[in-house]
């Protein structure tokens, strides 16, 4: 779009009238062709407040997600905040590389939202891949009554981040069963360019759907901004558009092109009082709960500063090590983190790497191998996947336990633990004090 082409985008009556019933009460900012954001604090009152910014540069209009007594008066200090909060929305930012992967998590986020007996969410397309998915103020109580009582109007960004995570958390299971179906792990790799390892939980035992749409609500955060219903998006010209629950399967990127744009349906607008008081209580309740689980958590055995050698491998790596025709990327990433876990220095494992893949029918590409060695080199040690984790050993025919393993019944864990249970049997490793 040409300066012209926006301005009479932006001059719209709907349009403006759409901008500026969201932005009362709340900051706004500009935001540029190149991604920088306008002087702030700034508010829009007028329809040639918007006409205004957009002769100066303004591509996109965001705002804040809190409801302010006077903008202007905002500073840099946030002890001034929550003397001019007089309330705050909910909106989680589905961050996706590919359009369908959005939908999928914003289908199961709004179920989540729904099994808790909210009805008055809001949806929007963010004229990029995602989606906008909120909860207005007026559906928040202004008292939560938890363990302790809180003020609402108080608390923020901390109430609002735990909604997001507990959301995240409800419908986590039944995204990844949406996701999985359609999708392989090899596909999804492909989709979002990142490690095949990545789509798999901390030692293996789930998958992370969130690796493809996240919903990251620790971005939350105090005069934090979004994008605005029927602003445009610098980057596709898209606009932002609100769209309802029933019509996001079948919506399409081009239903958002700003001549096919008509502003008939608010964001945050529709709303019931309290609403949302038991998803807010049990969201809070659940916090505090994985907190306390947190800290109770049992700390890390404490592991000899050696390397391990070959003899010491449990039967599963050495399977791996005689070379495989299924599930070579996988054997990749539990290689990389075994050794690495296993105190070897990287030019040594990056080696026996290499010489591995010769024996897979065929060999991984050269270049796919140097890559992810390349990605974890520098990354923080994690452990092999759990042996009972679903889609690992098992699943390719590596897994052959022996007695040390436990048999079928594999009391060993982690195949880390078997190498050092194998380095010295009758030693009981102590936990390791943070």
């Amino acid at each position: 779009m040409n300066f012209q082409q926006i301005l009479d985008y932006y001059s719209r009556e709907d349009i403006q009238k759409a901008i500026l019933e969201i932005a009362e009460n709340r900051e706004v900012a500009g935001v540029f062709k190149n991604g920088s954001f306008g002087s702030r604090p700034n508010v829009l009152i007028y329809p040639d407040d918007i006409k205004a910014m957009v002769r100066t540069g303004t591509l996109e209009f965001h705002c804040s997600l809190e409801h302010w007594s006077n903008p202007m008066l905002l500073k840099t200090e946030p002890a001034d905040y929550d003397k001019y909060r007089v309330g705050w929305d909910i909106v989680l930012d589905i961050d996706c590389k590919k359009f369908d992967h959005g939908k999928i998590a914003s289908r199961n986020l709004i179920w989540a939202l729904e099994k808790h007996g909210i009805k008055n969410f809001s949806i929007k397309y963010t004229g990029g891949t995602g989606f906008h998915i909120g909860i207005p103020w007026k559906s928040i109580p202004a008292v939560i009554e938890s363990r302790k009582t809180l003020e609402s109007v108080k608390h923020f960004p901390d109430v609002a981040r735990q909604i997001g995570l507990y959301l995240k958390s409800y419908m986590k299971e039944r995204f990844e069963k949406e996701l999985f179906k359609k999708y392989t792990i090899e596909q999804l790799a492909e989709q979002t360019g990142k490690p095949i390892g990545n789509f798999f939980a901390e030692g293996g035992e789930s998958l992370d759907p969130f690796q493809a749409a996240d919903i990251d609500p620790i971005l939350i955060s105090s005069r934090h901004l979004f994008r605005m219903p029927y602003s445009l998006n610098r980057n596709t010209f898209l606009a932002s558009l609100p769209i309802k629950p029933s019509e996001l399967d079948d919506f399409e990127k081009e239903y958002a092109k700003p001549e096919k744009v008509k502003a008939d349906l608010s964001f945050l607008k529709e709303a019931e009082k309290n609403e949302a008081a038991g998803l807010v209580a049990g969201a809070v309740d659940w916090y505090e709960r994985i907190n306390m689980q947190k800290r109770k958590k049992k700390k890390l055995m404490e592991r000899p500063n050696i390397a391990i050698s070959e003899e010491h491998f449990p039967p599963c790596i050495n399977n791996i090590l005689n070379g495989l025709s299924d599930g070579r990327k996988r054997s990749l990433f539990i290689l990389i983190n075994f050794l690495n876990s296993g105190n070897w220095k990287k030019e040594q494992m990056n080696e026996f790497i290499v010489k591995w893949n010769q024996k897979n029918k065929p060999p991984l590409r050269d270049s796919y191998v140097i890559s992810q060695l390349r990605w974890y080199k520098d990354r923080e040690k994690r452990l092999p996947p759990n042996c009972k984790g679903n889609g690992w050993y098992s699943d390719f025919g590596a897994c052959q336990p022996n007695e040390l393993c436990g048999k079928q019944n594999k009391t060993i864990k982690n195949p880390i633990n078997y190498s050092f249970k194998s380095l010295n049997p009758t030693r009981k490793f102590r936990k390791r004090k943070k």
